[in-house]
């Protein structure tokens, strides 16, 4: 069985004490294993953790989906809570790069930790550089994504300042999707989908044998044109994945769109356990 919890995104049921913020964090446990999909923008993720009975402790891996303060902001406030004596780290190929939001002047997104910090507690720091690497039997991550639709182009108005100093729209190509096999198929879990959602599905399914049963996590189509979401959309539809647990960054327009089209839809928000 797979088990997700997510620990923390955008909204929370209104009678439930867990708290919410503009950010993800959702654990995996497959088996005995457990991973850490990325840490929301502070310690609430934490805080959530502890009301939901869940140890954070005995986490084998963390895996942070691109280096944008949403989803790394927690990662300080995890290592210097808890000891870890094994711990994994995941990032994609680029995930220091200094991220920015293209305003004047440049804002900054990106993460507020380095490899020294990350060494001084222990844990061991992994980049994501192949397609796929398998960090456990049945769960892989997958980075490089290939581009299938035109029109699922990067926003401009995020930017990274390279180490020559060049600022340039990011392509985030650090971004990493984490895919866990069971026996009714892949179950994807994602950040934001920077690189564009379709794009992402189209490289996990020529690069595995399964089809996808599910697929959760951010898809990021709230600032998104009118023509852009409605094409997005109409061919995510089109993969007719069975559960399609959308939250954070998706935009209450694809979420209305997803709930009204697609039979196996739910709104994924703080404190939601999906089993499969």
């Amino acid at each position: 069985m797979i088990k997700l919890t997510t620990l923390v995104e955008n909204n929370t049921h209104p009678s439930s004490s867990l708290k919410y913020e503009h950010g993800f964090s959702m654990l995996v446990e497959k088996g005995d294993k457990k991973i850490l999909f990325d840490t929301g923008k502070s310690d609430l993720f934490i805080e959530n953790s502890e009301k939901l009975n869940i140890n954070l402790n005995s986490i084998d891996h963390l895996v942070i989906s691109h280096g944008h303060y949403d989803h790394s902001g927690g990662v300080k406030s995890l290592l210097e809570k808890y000891r870890y004596d094994n711990l994994k780290m995941w990032t994609g190929r680029g995930f220091e790069d200094k991220k920015y939001s293209d305003e004047k002047p440049l804002r900054y997104l990106g993460i507020d930790f380095d490899h020294e910090f990350v060494s001084k507690h222990n844990v061991i720091w992994h980049s994501v550089c192949a397609k796929t690497v398998m960090i456990e039997k049945g769960v892989w991550l997958v980075s490089k994504f290939d581009s299938h639709y035109d029109f699922e182009e990067v926003n401009p108005r995020f930017v990274v300042k390279r180490y020559d100093g060049t600022v340039e729209i990011d392509d985030f190509s650090d971004e990493v999707a984490l895919v866990a096999d069971s026996p009714k198929g892949l179950v994807v879990i994602v950040g934001c989908s920077h690189p564009g959602i379709l794009s992402i599905i189209k490289t996990i399914e020529n690069l595995f044998s399964k089809p996808i049963y599910a697929l959760i996590g951010g898809i990021h189509l709230y600032d998104a044109s009118d023509e852009k979401r409605e094409k997005v959309l109409k061919e995510l539809v089109k993969k007719k994945i069975t559960l399609l647990g959308a939250c954070h960054c998706t935009g209450s327009e694809a979420l209305g769109y997803l709930k009204e089209k697609c039979k196996g839809f739910y709104t994924n928000i703080t404190g939601t356990v999906t089993e499969i």
